[in-house]
């Protein structure tokens, strides 16, 4: 793992809590410094990263997705090499899965909706670079979703399951 991509999960770990206290925001300019990033940018990677886990909402308990009221929201992780700008999404509520992904031209969002009732296996796909997620449906074919990280795509297989 490279230096850039441990400040950035330093970064995220320290965001979790939608702030930044004044001894951590030093901690993060120190290390950035440490690794030649100058404060502009330290606070740029903050403000993203500040921006995106209140996109995520961030709790302890469930730590990587947003629950909202029973829907639950996973992005692709950007530190295992997924997309900044064409992230893959998966949504999971009571009765399906979506699957979202900008198109390549960053104007439309593509998007899948299987009910949880079609839904036959969910394959999991781990490399060094971040876990792929096979959905295998019953008549619809599947859904890879790719650059999760381990821990997410565990989450995801056992909220799906425990829902069929």
């Amino acid at each position: 793992m490279s230096k850039e991509s441990i400040f950035k999960e330093l970064i995220s770990a320290m965001v979790k809590d939608g702030e930044v206290s004044p001894s951590e925001y030093s901690i993060l300019l120190e290390k950035g410094k440490e690794l030649g990033f100058d404060e502009e940018t330290v606070e740029l990677l903050i403000k993203f990263e500040l921006s995106d886990s209140s996109e995520r909402g961030y709790d302890d308990d469930n730590e990587g997705y947003i629950d909202q009221g029973e829907e639950k929201k996973f992005k692709s992780a950007i530190t295992r090499g997924g997309g900044i700008l064409t992230p893959d999404i998966i949504i999971i509520n009571n009765d399906s899965v979506t699957y979202k992904k900008r198109n390549k031209y960053l104007i439309n969002v593509d998007s899948i909706s299987v009910p949880i009732s079609k839904i036959s296996s969910v394959e999991l796909d781990t490399s060094l670079w971040g876990t792929d997620i096979i959905i295998k449906t019953f008549g619809e074919g599947e859904i890879r979703c790719h650059k999760f990280t381990k821990s997410d795509a565990k989450k995801i297989r056992k909220i799906i399951q425990s829902k069929q």
